[in-house]
C-alpha cells in the first residue's frame, strides 16, 4: 500500500533544511521544521538579539535559505534585485523584533508575545508575506514591571513604542545574565 506523505510538513522540512543550513555550523546545535523561538538556547538567542550587520546577516541567511534564495553572501555581492532586498531586510528586521521578544519574555518583562509557539520557519514564512500585520505584534508589559503604571495609562499604539524602547536595556541585562552563567 503506498504511504500518504503530507505536502505540507515536508515543505517545511525542506525549507528548515535549507534555512537553518548555516545556522547548524555557526551555533552548533540542532533546528529543525518545528523550532521555536523558546526552544533556542540562551547563548544562540543573544547572539541573534545582538545588534550589528554580522548578526543581521544570520537572519538573512535563513530567510534566504528557507525562501530558495541562496545564502547571504549572494545579498553582500549584490546578486539580489533591489525589491527582494528590501524584502529579505524587511522580514529580517521583523524576526529580530521577535527573538528580541523572546529575550524579554525569558527575562520576565513581557507577556502574551506574539506567535511564541510558532516555528521559526513559519515565522519566517509569516514574515516574508506580512501576514496579519507580523511587523506591528508586540507583546504586553508585564503587570510586575516597575513601568506598568505609566504603560498602561497609554493607547494601544504608545504602548508597542514603550515596549520597543526597552529592547537595549532587556539585551543588555540578558548578555550579562547569560555571559555570567558562563564564568
Amino acid at each position: 500500500m503506498a504511504e500518504l506523505i503530507d505536502l505540507e510538513k515536508f515543505r517545511r522540512k525542506l525549507m528548515a533544511d535549507k534555512g537553518f543550513h548555516t545556522w547548524l555550523t555557526r551555533f552548533q546545535e540542532q533546528f529543525g521544521p518545528d523550532t521555536r523561538l523558546k526552544d533556542l538556547t540562551d547563548a544562540t538567542l543573544l547572539y541573534l538579539a545582538t545588534p550589528g550587520d554580522e548578526h543581521l546577516y544570520v537572519f538573512f541567511d535563513l530567510i534566504m535559505g528557507a525562501g530558495g534564495l541562496g545564502g547571504s553572501a549572494r545579498f553582500r555581492l549584490d546578486d539580489i534585485a533591489p525589491p527582494t532586498k528590501l524584502k529579505i531586510m524587511d522580514t529580517a528586521f521583523a524576526l529580530m523584533d521577535r527573538v528580541r521578544f523572546e529575550v524579554m519574555r525569558r527575562l520576565g518583562w513581557v507577556i502574551n508575545a506574539p506567535d511564541e509557539d510558532t516555528p521559526l520557519i513559519a515565522l519566517v514564512k509569516k514574515a516574508w508575506s506580512q501576514e496579519e500585520n507580523f511587523a506591528a505584534a508586540v507583546p504586553d508589559l508585564d503587570p510586575g514591571r516597575p513601568e506598568y503604571a505609566a504603560y498602561e495609562k497609554l493607547p494601544p499604539i504608545d504602548r508597542r513604542v514603550f515596549v520597543r524602547r526597552l529592547i537595549p536595556q532587556a539585551v543588555t541585562e540578558f548578555r550579562a545574565l547569560v555571559e555570567g552563567a558562563r564564568t
